[in-house]
């Protein structure tokens, strides 16, 4: 079995075990993420693998935020975007992924403005400023493909 399929089997067991085997086992498997997951052809496996990483984010991102560990909550929607943004710009990338990850993109990057701007700090402030420039710069290369309707799904 590859890299893709073990580490699918194990973030399925996680997810169909709960809580009941800790965060610490889903942050260790979301930052022990095999790079094969984003490395073109996508396979089904690995749509579903990465859907699969992107919530798992989500998951730690929300746990940390709510025991108020904001940097490590911010790092796991950094590590999601960085990922994403990896795989749309991979030159041997199927169209269809790369239009499902530049939408994805756009939905983190809401998230992590929200983020940024809910916090006390005017750091964030700056913070959330420079994420809209640099999403912005980045998108204008992507040559709008995110404005069409992928048909591939990603869960």
């Amino acid at each position: 079995m590859d890299a893709a399929n073990i580490w699918l089997e194990d973030i399925k067991s996680w997810y169909s075990e709960g809580t009941s085997s800790g965060v610490n086992g889903l942050a260790n498997l979301i930052t022990n993420t095999p790079s094969v997951l984003f490395a073109p052809p996508i396979s089904q496996t690995q749509s579903d693998a990465i859907a699969y990483f992107v919530d798992g984010c989500e998951k730690l991102q929300r746990l940390h935020q709510s025991e108020g560990r904001i940097d490590e909550a911010y790092n796991y929607l950094q590590f999601c975007y960085a990922k994403l943004q990896s795989l749309a710009s991979h030159a041997d990338v199927e169209k269809e992924v790369k239009r499902w990850s530049l939408k994805k993109l756009d939905t983190i990057i809401v998230g992590m403005m929200e983020f940024c701007q809910q916090q006390q700090d005017n750091a964030w402030i700056k913070e959330s400023e420079v994420l809209v420039e640099l999403h912005v710069a980045f998108m204008q290369g992507q040559n709008g493909l995110n404005l069409y309707q992928s048909h591939r799904s990603f869960r």
